[in-house]
């Protein structure tokens, strides 16, 4: 089964499983994605929307690009003048820096996390500097395309439950992680439509 039909699938259990959510569904579906090109771009694209807008991160992740090319050998190599360029923190900059090395010294080094099971995809990644558990569930989300990954610590997911269920405040984690259980095993799905609910939001 291709990821369209996966998807189609999810799409109406979810409808299903949480009738408010399913309107949402309803008005936005089909969503779809494709895999992001490589490990390498995914990863880099992450670290660099941490804590960031998704505008002002698409800036500086096409000024990283048009300087680079995205080669690891560049990014290992990029000097003090070009990160001034492309806007990054050096803090940032130094996590790209330690993940180009890791990719330059072995391209092949996480070819393996397509059959990893999920704990041990954000175990590997996060044991790189800059890659906390945000971004590794980002990754599995958008590059391994798996349908059933949560990320509670995600802004824009957080102001999307609030907004969909009327929640005064913004619920707490825990919260969080129990309105998702009830999309379970399609909270993938769940979360592309909330995100596309954002944009999509005219109030």
């Amino acid at each position: 089964m291709d990821i369209a039909q996966s998807v189609k699938i999810a799409e109406e259990k979810l409808q299903k499983l949480d009738p408010k959510l399913g309107e949402i569904i309803e008005l936005q579906k089909p969503v779809s994605y494709t895999s992001r090109e490589g490990y390498f771009f995914s990863l880099c694209r992450s670290i660099v929307g941490q804590q960031l807008s998704v505008p002002s991160a698409a800036a500086i992740f096409a000024r990283l690009e048009e300087i680079t090319n995205l080669k690891p050998d560049k990014v290992a190599e990029i000097s003090e003048a070009q990160i001034k360029q492309i806007g990054l923190s050096k803090q940032k900059a130094s996590y790209l820096i330690d993940l180009a090395r890791h990719f330059r010294d072995n391209p092949e080094i996480y070819d393996h996390l397509e059959r990893s099971s999920d704990q041990e995809v954000i175990d590997e990644l996060t044991a790189v500097k800059g890659i906390g558990v945000w971004t590794a569930q980002m990754f599995m989300m958008f590059t391994l395309l798996r349908l059933d990954v949560f990320a509670p610590d995600d802004i824009g997911l957080q102001r999307a439950i609030k907004e969909l269920y009327g929640f005064k405040e913004t619920p707490s984690k825990q919260k969080l992680e129990d309105i998702a259980e009830r999309w379970k095993p399609y909270r993938t799905v769940a979360c592309w439509h909330l995100w596309a609910s954002l944009k999509n939001d005219s109030r």
